[in-house]
C-alpha cells in the first residue's frame, strides 16, 4: 500500500470514522434516542486502512458499520471510556459486549439486532474473520489489527505452521529443473481458486509454490489443514474464518498440507467435508491445497464435482533431476562444486524425493561437522568438511525410513553374488534381474520406455520355490546392487480385521517407501497377494477389495517390490501379470549343495588337517541353503567349544543334528577317524 493511500492522522481509522463513533457514543451515553449520526470525510478523501480492510474483506454497509464500532473500541480510549459507561445502563461490564453494541446502534437509528447478526456464529463479521469473540466480547481480528497497526500480531494460524522442510536454496533448484511446470502452477493460482497439487511422498509443495511465486515477489506460507478442518468431527473449525482474513488482508499464497489425511472424512462425512471446500473457495484467493501420493479416484471425483478445483499431478523426479537437486544441495552447504558433482552422480540412482534430500544433506553435513571437530580436538588439521559416501548414506536412511519400521525391519545382507550358489537356468534369470536393476533409470528416462508401457517402472519379481533356497538372499543382492534398503513386511502389523485399515495401512507402507527408495520384500506373500474367492458373503468382498487396492497400489508404484512364496500356484493371477519377473528356485542338487558347504565355511574357522568331504556332505544330506547355514554355524559351535580345529566327525555332527530336526534319519558315517 502507497505512503498516499495512508490516513493523515496519526490514529489507526480514520478522522471520519473517528468522528462518528465519538458522536455514537456520546449518544448512546446520554440517552439521546434516534440521534443521527452523518459521517464527514477527510479534506483530500482518501480512505482509511480499515476501509481498506472492508473493501478486501467485502462487507457489506451494515458490517462495516458494526465493525468500525468494534474497532473504536479496540483502538480508541474515548470511545472505549463513553461505551463503559454506556454499557453500565444495560448491566453490563463492557461497552464491546454485543448486547451493548446493539443497544448503542438501536439509539442512533439503526435499528435493533443488527450487531448481533453480524456477531453471531454465521453473522458476516464472525464469518470472514474480521471479528472474533473473546468470552462475550467483540474484538478485531488478529488478521486486522496486524493491518490497522502495521504488524506486531501474531496470526492465530501460526501454531498450525508446518515445519520448514525446504533448505535455502531448494525453490530455486526446483525451478531451474522444471521451469514449465513453474508456467502451469503460476496460471493455475492466477485463477484465484484452490488448487490442488499432488506429488510423490515428500515432493515440497511449499517450495515449487515458492519458486513459481517468485516473479511475483509473494511470500508462501504453510500450515496444516487440520487448522481449519476437525477430521474426526469432520467439520471446519473456527479458524476458517481466520483464513479468510489472512488471506483476503496479505498478500501471501497459502498452502494448506495434509490432503490425503482428509480422504477418510470425505468419504464417511461427506457434508462437512463440502462446507471446507466451499469455505476456502469462497475466499477467492490463490491456494493450495497440498496432497502426498496420489490422489485416490473418487476424492478426485468429489473434489470436481463440488468446486472444479483445478489439479495438477507433479511427476516423480528423473534420475538425472534427482542428480541436479543433489548437487545443488551440497552446493548450497558449502560442498565444493567439484566435489558435489561427483557425489550427486554416486547417489542420483536413490529415488528419494525433494524433502527426504534436503534432510539427508542436512544430517550428512551435520555428521561431517561432528568428525571435523572431533578431528581437530585431536589435533589434526581441518579441512574441508565433506560427508563421506557412508555418511551420505546413512543419513538417506536415517532422514527417510523411521516410519517404514512400523510396518517390518530392515535386512541387511552382507553376502555377495559370489556367494551365491544356483542353477545355471537360475543363476541366469537372477542376473537378468540385477542388470535390469542397474539399467532401469536409463531405459525409462533416457531411451523413452517409460512413455510407451502402460504400467509403472517399479522392477517387481516373484521368487518362489523351497524354504532355504535363496530367495531372501537374492532379494538382498538385488537391494544391494540399487544401493537401497530392503524392508521385510511384517504382514501381523499390515493386515488387519477393521474394514478398511488393511488399505490405509498398505497406502502408507507404499507411500513410504516410494518416499525413501526403499525396497519391499514381501515374505510368504501368498496370504496377502493370494487369488481371490467368489463373492459369498460380505467377509469375501472386503477381502477382494484388499487384493484389488494391492493391485492398484503396485502399478502406481516406482521402487522395488520383491515377493517370495513356497506356493507360485497360490498367487492370484493378476499380480503374476503385473510381475516383470519371475524366478522359481529349485531344490539344490548334490553338486550344488557340496558348493553350499563350501561357500558357508568361514575362512579364519581352524580346520582339521586331513580337510572337508564337501562332495560326500552335498550328495548325502538333502538339505537347502538355509540349513546348510544352520548346520554349518553348529559345526563351528561344537570346534569352538572343544577348541580344536574343525574336523570332518563334528562336521558330520552338526548336519547329522540338523537333518534329525527335520524329521529325518542322518546317514551312516562312513569315516574311520583312527
Amino acid at each position: 500500500m502507497s505512503t498516499e493511500s495512508q490516513p493523515r492522522a496519526l490514529t489507526p481509522i480514520s478522522a471520519a470514522e473517528a468522528a462518528r463513533n465519538l458522536a455514537l457514543w456520546t449518544a448512546a451515553d446520554l440517552g439521546h434516542a434516534g440521534a443521527e449520526v452523518e459521517a464527514t470525510q477527510t479534506e483530500d478523501g482518501a480512505g482509511s486502512a480499515l476501509d481498506l480492510a472492508a473493501e478486501l474483506l467485502e462487507l457489506s454497509a451494515p458490517a462495516r458499520l458494526v465493525l468500525g464500532q468494534v474497532v473504536s473500541l479496540a483502538l480508541d480510549a474515548g470511545c472505549a471510556e463513553r461505551a463503559h459507561r454506556a454499557a453500565r445502563r444495560w448491566r453490563r461490564e463492557h461497552g464491546n459486549h454485543p448486547a451493548v453494541l446493539d443497544a448503542a446502534l438501536a439509539l442512533a437509528g439503526h435499528g435493533v439486532g443488527l450487531a448481533w447478526a453480524m456477531l453471531a456464529p454465521a453473522g458476516e463479521l464472525r464469518r470472514k474473520g474480521a471479528v472474533v469473540l473473546q468470552g462475550e466480547l467483540a474484538l478485531p481480528a488478529p488478521a486486522l489489527l496486524r493491518m490497522l497497526l502495521g504488524g506486531g500480531v501474531p496470526s492465530t494460524l501460526l501454531p498450525f505452521a508446518v515445519a520448514g522442510n525446504d533448505a535455502p536454496g531448494l525453490a530455486q533448484a526446483l525451478a531451474a529443473l522444471r521451469p514449465g511446470w513453474l508456467q502451469v502452477i503460476e496460471r493455475a493460482l492466477a485463477a484465484g481458486r484452490p488448487l490442488i497439487l499432488s506429488g510423490t511422498p515428500g515432493f515440497a509443495a511449499s517450495a515449487w509454490i515458492e519458486a513459481a511465486m517468485r516473479p511475483r515477489q509473494l511470500q508462501v506460507r504453510t500450515v496444516d489443514l487440520s487448522a481449519v478442518f476437525d477430521a474426526a468431527q469432520g467439520l471446519p473449525t473456527e479458524l476458517l474464518a481466520n483464513l479468510y482474513a489472512e488471506a483476503r488482508l496479505t498478500p501471501v499464497v497459502w498452502v494448506l498440507a495434509g490432503l490425503e489425511r482428509l480422504e477418510t472424512a470425505a468419504r464417511e462425512k461427506p457434508l462437512g467435508f463440502s462446507r471446507l471446500v466451499e469455505g476456502l473457495v469462497a475466499i477467492g484467493r490463490p491456494m493450495v491445497l497440498s496432497h502426498e501420493g496420489p490422489l485416490a479416484p473418487d476424492m478426485a471425483q468429489r473434489l470436481a464435482a463440488l468446486a472444479g478445483l483445478p489439479h495438477l499431478d507433479l511427476p516423480a523426479l528423473t534420475a538425472p533431476e534427482r542428480q541436479d537437486l543433489w548437487r545443488a544441495m551440497l552446493e548450497s552447504g558449502g560442498i565444493e562444486s567439484a566435489v558435489a558433482g561427483k557425489t550427486a552422480q554416486s547417489l542420483a540412482h536413490l529415488a528419494l524425493g525433494p524433502v527426504s534430500i534436503v534432510h539427508a544433506v542436512a544430517h550428512a553435513l551435520q555428521q561431517a561437522q561432528g568428525r571435523a571437530a572431533r578431528a581437530l580436538a585431536g589435533g589434526a588439521p581441518l579441512d574441508q568438511v565433506v560427508p563421506t559416501a557412508l555418511e551420505l548414506r546413512v543419513a538417506c536412511t536415517t532422514a527417510s525410513t523411521s516410519r517404514l519400521r512400523q510396518y517390518g525391519s530392515r535386512v541387511d545382507t552382507r553376502a555377495g553374488w559370489a556367494d551365491l550358489v544356483l542353477p545355471k537356468d537360475c543363476l541366469t534369470q537372477v542376473q537378468e534381474l540385477a542388470r535390469f536393476a542397474r539399467v532401469r533409470d536409463r531405459l525409462f528416462d533416457e531411451y523413452g520406455f517409460g512413455d510407451k508401457l502402460s504400467y509403472g517402472r517399479a522392477l517387481s519379481a516373484m521368487l518362489s520355490g523351497p524354504s532355504g533356497t535363496g530367495k531372501t538372499m537374492v532379494a538382498g543382492l538385488i537391494a544391494k546392487e540399487l544401493g537401497v534398503e530392503l524392508y521385510r513386511v511384517d504382514l501381523s502389523r499390515v493386515v488387519s480385521k477393521y474394514i478398511g485399515e488393511t488399505e490405509e495401512r498398505l497406502g502408507s507402507l507404499f507411500s513410504e517407501a516410494a518416499q525413501v527408495g526403499a525396497a519391499l520384500l514381501f515374505d510368504e506373500a501368498d496370504s496377502l497377494f493370494g487369488q481371490r474367492t467368489e463373492i459369498k458373503s460380505s467377509n469375501d468382498r472386503y477381502a477382494n477389495l484388499e487384493v484389488n487396492y494391492l493391485l492398484q497400489r503396485l502399478e502406481e508404484f516406482d521402487g522395488v517390490v520383491i515377493l517370495t512364496t513356497n506356493f507360485a500356484g497360490s498367487i492370484d493371477e493378476a499380480f503374476l501379470r503385473r510381475l516383470r519377473f519371475r524366478v522359481q528356485f529349485p531344490f539344490p542338487s548334490p553338486k550344488e549343495r557340496a558348493k553350499l558347504w563350501e561357500v558357508m565355511l568361514p575362512g579364519r574357522l581352524p580346520i582339521d588337517d586331513e580337510g572337508l568331504d564337501f562332495d560326500w556332505m552335498g550328495s548325502s544330506f538333502e538339505l537347502t541353503g538355509g540349513h546348510i547355514r544352520n548346520a554349518m554355524l553348529r559345526a563351528g559351535m561344537i570346534a569352538a567349544d572343544a577348541n580344536k580345529p574343525l574336523t570332518m566327525r563334528m562336521f558330520y555332527d552338526a548336519a547329522a543334528t540338523e537333518y534329525k530336526e527335520l524329521g529325518k534319519l542322518a546317514p551312516a558315517y562312513p569315516f574311520d577317524d583312527d
